[in-house]
């Protein structure tokens, strides 16, 4: 793997996480500029991590950053003008979830990352995860079977007031694109697009889903039973249920689990803890490194396609629900 020179788009919360997480990476990477709104926060956050170079207008951090790659932590719907923009430029682009707004952003930055050969990938990071990995292996070896369903939920009280992201319609507010994300992705990388999506939900007075139940149905039989809020709290593990047995991604399943409980059906149940150094951002770091390092524009193990196809399963999700960014749209 090689040592790139990252941009941060977003110096907020999680992208304090990421700069944190990448100086576990090896070889050591560099941050060389950022990327913010506004100007002192934006300096606090070059100060943090010595980082040189700090803008306050895209077009400016575009044509003059140093930059082989960037990490894009702002609210999702500035991911695609921002993305879109390093892509043009020939900069990879590591963006976080989810990567737009709608599946033809979605379709728009794929098109734009082989026209430029420029690295694209989605930041879903818990794809990348210890527990993620093995329950993905404990599949692979056939240990419970086949597959027969998938029940995930995430759920979190946001703080209700007008300001705050989760509640505003222009920030692209609601439970489905913040948390829901997580089990739909979940159920899409073990069992594939849903043939079918029913979808029911409680719209807030500004049109925004406060909470959002989803059941994916499969051709083959197989289903998933998802759920988001974001005004109440979840802590169930993720179930994978299989013909000789059940493995649960210990809560919370959706960033650093405790670990994987496997019960084989009739036997005692067997426990694989999960521990790692930093919050776990470096694992999908690590992909985009080797990938970028063979000069690929996107991962094998979260390709373009698996980002649409979320993108699409969303968009009729709240097509049903009514969900509508008209600024975005």
């Amino acid at each position: 793997m090689q040592s790139l020179r990252w941009g941060i788009i977003g110096p907020g919360n999680i992208a304090h996480d990421f700069a944190k997480d990448l100086a576990l990476v090896r070889p050591l990477q560099k941050i060389t500029a950022v990327l913010g709104h506004h100007p002192e926060t934006t300096q606090q956050f070059c100060e943090s991590f010595a980082i040189p170079d700090s803008f306050t207008e895209l077009p400016a951090f575009i044509e003059h950053a140093p930059v082989d790659i960037v990490y894009i932590a702002t609210p999702h719907p500035m991911h695609f003008d921002q993305a879109l923009a390093c892509l043009e430029k020939g900069i990879h682009v590591l963006c976080e979830k989810p990567i737009t707004i709608n599946a033809e952003q979605c379709a728009r930055l794929i098109a734009a990352s082989q026209a430029n050969n420029a690295f694209l990938m989605e930041a879903m990071w818990i794809r990348f995860l210890p527990g993620v990995r093995k329950v993905l292996s404990l599949i692979k070896e056939d240990t419970i079977g086949q597959l027969v369903s998938v029940k995930a939920a995430m759920g979190y009280r946001a703080p209700k007031d007008d300001d705050n992201r989760y509640f505003n319609p222009a920030l692209g507010g609601g439970s489905l694109l913040d948390l829901g994300i997580y089990p739909v992705f979940l159920a899409q990388l073990l069992l594939g697009k849903p043939s079918r999506v029913q979808a029911a939900g409680r719209l807030s007075s500004k049109g925004i889903d406060e909470t959002c139940a989803m059941v994916c149905s499969y051709d083959s039989g197989q289903y998933a039973l998802l759920d988001s809020s974001i005004v109440s709290q979840t802590e169930q593990p993720a179930i994978i249920a299989g013909e000789k047995g059940v493995v649960k991604l210990l809560n919370p399943w959706f960033e650093k689990s405790i670990g994987v409980e496997l019960q084989m059906y009739g036997k005692e149940k067997i426990f694989f803890p999960m521990e790692w150094e930093g919050h776990g951002l470096q694992f999908e770091i690590e992909e985009v490194l080797a990938c970028v390092s063979n000069n690929k524009i996107e991962s094998d193990a979260l390709p373009h396609a698996f980002s649409l196809q979320i993108m699409e399963t969303l968009d009729d999700i709240r097509e049903q629900l009514h969900i509508v960014y008209e600024m975005y749209e």
